[in-house]
């Protein structure tokens, strides 16, 4: 009811609102996963591991926990996931073609403009171990050059750039010391990525935690803006290694950054839970 110039809501009218907002949160942020589905092809070419022949470890989210078993460790921008079932090798010549359900949309609104995360198992090294210091100059272990080509139909494909498995290493958690044993609490945002204006030389000489403070919440991984292709969205992302190349690439996962809107809805909905709360309890 009104009261001058005072709004005054029931429970019922929030109830009534959730019900309008809650379709719309739903529709957005449940059905379409931002990971790879599946893969198109896979040729792993010369000099790709054989231990990491599976192209399957490309799909689905980011490992946060590697060497389970034997070495267990985070996953951190000094420990990058070595498991088999975790990357793919992909050799001299060789390529993966994965294929998204949902496709990755080039938006200006995504953060930095960036709309596709590539990522490897590259890592920092640690000048200063176990502390995870890093180095002046900056120092990447387990860095390839892999070029990345993306499509709408699976037939006509365009570079971009970045090349993958170099920035950034992947970061697991946002609670978690460089080489902890067990899982932190806090995941960082796979879907986040880091401002790609940073460079190796950003890092020179950075402590872990002034390194995590640039990533930002981010989860690291290769920042792409697939504008570069002149598509509007693309369903396929192929990663290649040249025949020529120093070295085999190693890939652990890709994901889509998801458009704005999604988040703005999932906010919306939560003040309206809450307020329904507070009223509830009023």
């Amino acid at each position: 009811m009104l009261s001058g110039s005072r709004h005054f809501f029931k429970a019922s009218d929030f109830s009534k609102l959730i019900c309008l907002c809650v379709p719309l949160i739903v529709s957005a942020t449940t059905f379409a996963s931002p990971y790879a589905d599946s893969v198109v092809s896979f040729n792993q070419g010369s000099g790709g591991s054989p231990f990491y022949a599976n192209p399957g470890s490309s799909l689905g989210e980011p490992a946060r926990m590697t060497g389970i078993g034997s070495f267990p460790g985070v996953v951190s921008m000094f420990n990058p996931p070595f498991d088999g079932n975790q990357i793919v090798s992909i050799g001299l010549g060789g390529s993966l073609t994965v294929h998204f359900d949902q496709p990755i949309t080039n938006d200006p609104s995504h953060l930095y403009g960036m709309d596709l995360i590539v990522f490897g198992n590259t890592g920092f090294i640690d000048s200063n171990y176990p502390n995870g210091q890093i180095g002046t100059p900056t120092g990447l272990f387990g860095e390839d050059n892999a070029h990345v080509e993306v499509s709408s139909d699976g037939i006509s494909f365009f570079a971009v750039s970045p090349t993958a498995d170099t920035l950034f290493p992947t970061q697991g958690y946002l609670d978690s010391g460089p080489y902890d044993v067990a899982p932190g609490s806090q995941p960082t945002d796979f879907l986040k990525p880091v401002n790609p204006s940073l460079s190796l030389s950003s890092f020179n000489g950075l402590t872990f935690a002034q390194a995590m403070a640039l990533y930002d919440g981010s989860g690291g991984g290769t920042p792409i803006d697939i504008a570069e292709a002149g598509l509007s969205s693309v369903s396929y992302v192929r990663i290649s290694v040249a025949a020529n190349a120093a070295g085999p690439a190693e890939i652990d996962a890709f994901a889509a950054v998801p458009e704005p809107a999604s988040a703005i809805l999932l906010v919306a909905g939560v003040v309206m839970l809450s307020r329904r709360r507070a009223v509830r309890h009023s």
